[in-house]
């Protein structure tokens, strides 16, 4: 598949969008916002040296759900090809989730985090990340997945001040987890070369877990890449 896209119009800035109990509304914080320049989410520097791909995890010893020593999958792999960087590790607690629906998108329940953890390669015009927070408790965690919901269902659709229209689609996956659903997003128009995201999100216990590619698609369809992110969040699954 070909992962490669080209926008030729700068993408403006949008307002927040905080998604509350009752659904989308203003506030703060949010994900990566699409540039022209450079459309894949920007790769922030690891926050301290420990937080990289070469660290060695803690022992758990917060009774959560998902242990702090385990690694999520490919954490700490190296690169096969030179298009793409090494697996990176990076652990800032106030890193946006990627599930960015409304763009951008903040969740008031990122104050709850107990832990949180983004792992992330990227290549030329591509990414491809896992994310993992966790939660005081499974209440407070199965709210976050409720959030994600909701902030699909207000944002499934738009277009952004450059003229690209954007589609959400979503997929209930009642085997995956304790809470699991798939969604795909394309963004197209005129001034712009397809492109968009494919999402696999799961719930176990306190802790979300989800899984995340950036690439060239057409539609917003549950095809090869949804398909992928899916076995990667499996993977989690099966790690437990």
């Amino acid at each position: 598949m070909n992962r490669t896209c080209t926008p030729r119009a700068a993408v403006a800035a949008l307002a927040v969008v905080a998604v509350l109990s009752a659904g989308c509304g203003a506030g703060t914080g949010g994900g990566p916002a699409v540039e022209a320049a450079a459309p894949v989410p920007s790769a922030p520097a690891p926050a301290t040296p420990s937080a990289t791909s070469t660290a060695t995890a803690a022992p758990d010893v917060d009774g959560a759900s998902v242990p702090e020593s385990l690694l999520l999958p490919d954490e700490g792999g190296r690169s096969d090809t030179a298009e793409f960087t090494d697996w990176i590790t990076d652990e800032n607690p106030d890193r946006a989730w990627l599930l960015d629906p409304c763009r951008p998108t903040a969740y008031p329940t990122d104050a709850q985090r107990a832990r949180f953890r983004t792992v992330f390669r990227e290549g030329p015009e591509a990414y491809d990340a896992r994310q993992l927070g966790v939660y005081p408790s499974a209440e407070a965690a199965t709210e976050v997945v409720a959030g994600f919901r909701r902030a699909l269902e207000a944002c499934r659709t738009g277009t952004t001040p450059g003229g690209s229209d954007w589609t959400w689609a979503t997929r209930d996956e009642p085997d995956l987890g304790e809470d699991g659903f798939l969604a795909a997003v394309w963004f197209g128009g005129q001034q712009f070369a397809p492109y968009g995201h494919r999402i696999a999100v799961t719930r176990v216990g306190d802790a979300v877990f989800l899984a995340y590619t950036y690439g060239e698609y057409s539609s917003a369809e549950f095809d090869g890449g949804a398909e992928m992110v899916q076995q990667v969040a499996q993977r989690f699954l099966d790690s437990l």
